[in-house]
């Protein structure tokens, strides 16, 4: 199998053998395939995670003592007014007077990560409405009133000495990893599948003795370079279609691939 990768980049008429492998063997190149893909994701989330860390130290540094006493927020300085701290990941709000609603919160987080605020009678936490969130959450909004028992002993020490302190675990860079490798794995094997509809077709219109099922463990290797580039690209710039660049390109080398089985035959006559 290794020798396979290395020809993959080089000598395409070589991925021919890989119609022989076992193909156990070329579902676990696909998750391999699937990894390369995830890593520019990968590092990018990590790049959030960074940030969020790094903001949240400064919107410590901003955040004034208070007590929450009757389930509601009470600063220590009477004079508090509270305030909006806005970071590149994060919109903060301090708002012991009860002028903002959970609605405002939400509407603040356009362009943001993320958007909290201590509000007068409650916490409300508005993420990014995606598929997970929406899943577990019902909405991209999660309110916890005062009057829960989690939030009864929140002070601004507390916070402040957790935001100082607390930094990104390293199981949640895996977590994160292994979370962004499933839609890269599917997504991939999707266009490999198409690939191969079209590899047949090549393999129909040539008339070479090639089963769909030997064309798919030759495409997945045709696409390892293809795959390589499109990661390179992707830690550039996001706004690629990797899917169709994959496609043709696994394509491309397929046809590298019968042309030359095709001029074997062709001399053996």
């Amino acid at each position: 199998m290794l020798s396979l990768i290395k020809s993959s980049f080089f000598q395409f008429q070589q991925l021919l053998e890989a119609k022989k492998l076992p193909f156990g063997k070329v579902i676990g190149y696909i998750f391999i395939l699937g990894g390369i893909l995830t890593l520019p994701l990968a590092y990018k989330v990590s790049s959030v995670f960074h940030d969020i860390q790094q903001d949240g130290q400064k919107i410590a540094a901003k955040l004034p003592d208070f007590t929450i006493e009757n389930n509601q927020l009470n600063p220590v300085n009477s004079n508090e007014k509270g305030f909006i701290y806005q970071t590149d990941s994060i919109i903060f709000t301090f708002d012991p007077e009860g002028k903002r609603t959970e609605k405002d919160i939400t509407t603040d987080m356009v362009g943001n990560f993320l958007s909290i605020g201590l509000l007068k009678d409650r916490l409300v936490v508005a993420m990014p409405s995606t598929g997970a969130s929406t899943a577990l959450l019902g909405d991209n909004q999660l309110v916890i009133p005062y009057s829960e028992a989690a939030l009864k002993s929140l002070d601004g020490e507390h916070i402040r000495e957790y935001l100082e302190k607390t930094k990104i675990p390293w199981w949640m860079y895996l977590v994160a990893f292994l979370v962004s490798l499933y839609p890269s794995v599917i997504n991939l094997l999707v266009t490999l599948l198409f690939a191969t509809l079209g590899a047949t077709l090549q393999t129909k219109m040539r008339r070479t003795q090639l089963s769909s099922f030997e064309n798919f463990k030759i495409v997945v290797f045709a696409a390892t370079l293809p795959v390589i580039l499109t990661a390179v690209i992707h830690f550039i710039t996001m706004n690629f279609d990797s899917t169709m660049f994959i496609l043709i390109a696994t394509l491309f080398i397929y046809n590298q691939v019968t042309k030359g089985m095709t001029r074997k035959e062709k001399k053996s006559d």
